[in-house]
């Protein structure tokens, strides 16, 4: 199915209109959010604890005890991201009006290799963006948001699908940067506040990143439309 198939192809999101439509569609869809999360979260618990205990028991005395945690770590990150990327695919398709269940969000782990190597290569740009300075590393995490999602949806190679989302989410940066860091904000608010609003707060933050990736994958394809019926 075409996730961004109920778009009016002439609105312009914005910031307002973003965080008002996911809030509206969050209605009747709380629970598989929640439960979305809870699985997750059950999976990194389960995870984490078989990576450490696997860790500790392969590792040798004299070896780096930082390095060991930092490398399980990193392994737990990659193993756990197509499931992250599931949970993204839910917030895509309730914007949508598509139906969703908390199941989906295993679906990516059948893209599971190219997804691991677009993570990674996603992560050592973004890192040397942040070494670099701070600037480019928090453009190239935007930037990259939606490359899983393209790759997945759309069929695309890994560079494919980071270059297009990098080159769209550009065009819409500001926008896309402020809509992040105001959904940042009141998530950590919300943490602060004995975690209760977060149980609102999360599942509108994931129809939100879908509503920007349908309105702005929606433009990109319109605009290639045109572009072929120009050319015939």
């Amino acid at each position: 199915k075409e996730m961004n198939a109920n778009y009016d192809h002439e609105e312009k999101w914005t910031i307002e209109s973003v965080l008002e439509n996911a809030r509206t569609k969050l209605n009747g869809a709380k629970l598989t959010f929640l439960q979305a999360v809870l699985v997750y979260f059950l999976c990194y618990f389960v995870l984490n604890v078989v990576l450490t205990f696997t860790v500790t028991a392969l590792a040798s005395p004299t070896a780096n005890a930082h390095l060991m945690e930092n490398l399980s770590g990193i392994v737990l990150s990659l193993l756990l991201s197509p499931l992250g990327y599931g949970i993204g695919l839910l917030g895509i398709r309730k914007s949508a009006g598509l139906e969703i269940d908390y199941n989906m969000i295993v679906e990516p782990y059948r893209y599971f290799l190219p997804l691991l190597m677009l993570a990674t290569l996603v992560s050592l740009i973004t890192l040397v963006g942040f070494a670099l300075l701070v600037l480019p590393g928090i453009y190239f995490a935007l930037s990259y948001s939606f490359a899983p999602y393209l790759l997945m949806a759309k069929n695309m190679g890994i560079w494919e699908s980071m270059e297009t989302s990098r080159k769209a989410v550009t065009k819409n940066f500001w926008r896309f940067f402020g809509l992040s860091l105001i959904l940042a904000i009141v998530n950590i608010v919300g943490a602060l506040l004995l975690l209760i609003p977060l149980f609102w707060l999360i599942p509108i933050s994931v129809i939100a990143f879908g509503e920007v990736y349908n309105h702005i994958f929606r433009d990109v394809e319109a605009s290639e439309a045109t572009a072929v019926e120009g050319d015939r």
